[in-house]
């Protein structure tokens, strides 16, 4: 039986596989790594698992660390407001759509062609820009210093993610652009509280 992180079951067994696959990975030479990896190449080859096993592999403990704490948060408010399908539905949709477009990217440039990519930041930018549309009254306190809410949230979260891909290339960034305009553009409709 799994251990219990949250009161969803979703979030206790995204967290657990998340930590399982990352200590995993980091244990086994990179093999775990590069078969979920993203990398455009081999999805245009037929594995299309691809296109979803490269978001629960974290390359570093910082990372791992603050895309569980991500899932917890968000992740766990937002399963408690939607309910583990929608939830589940939601995130399927938008990481799901940032992999096809960086995929169809890839056929484009050859820096997205040959990127092999694994990685929770695209998770983490999904829940943040979800829970400040879900919940634009509520206030993320940063270190003591930042309180940021709503639109603002939305704003910092799209702004630190272009930032990072100023420095290291819009095509090392491309799954995390993408799932933040999907996340952004993701129809209100289908956001709204369960009754």
């Amino acid at each position: 039986m799994l251990p219990r992180w949250s009161s969803s079951k979703l979030v206790s067994t995204w967290i657990t596989v998340t930590l399982a696959a990352s200590i995993v990975a980091t244990l086994d030479g990179g093999w775990l790594a590069g078969w979920a990896a993203f990398a455009p190449s081999r999805i245009w080859r037929g594995e299309l698992w691809r296109l979803a096993t490269w978001v629960v592999i974290e390359p570093g403990p910082l990372s791992l660390v603050l895309t569980c704490a991500c899932i917890y948060k968000f992740g766990g408010e937002l399963a408690v407001r939607w309910g583990d399908r929608r939830l589940r539905r939601f995130m399927a949709e938008v990481l799901g759509a940032a992999a096809v477009a960086a995929s169809l990217l890839a056929l484009v440039s050859d820096d997205a062609w040959h990127m092999q990519r694994v990685g929770g930041w695209a998770v983490m930018d999904a829940l943040v820009i979800a829970w400040a549309r879900q919940y634009p009254d509520a206030t993320l306190v940063l270190y003591g210093l930042l309180h940021l809410h709503g639109r603002r949230l939305i704003l910092v979260t799209i702004g630190v993610t272009g930032l990072f891909a100023l420095f290291v290339g819009p095509f090392a960034m491309a799954l995390d652009l993408l799932a933040c305009a999907a996340a952004l553009w993701y129809p209100s409709a289908r956001l709204a509280r369960r009754a």
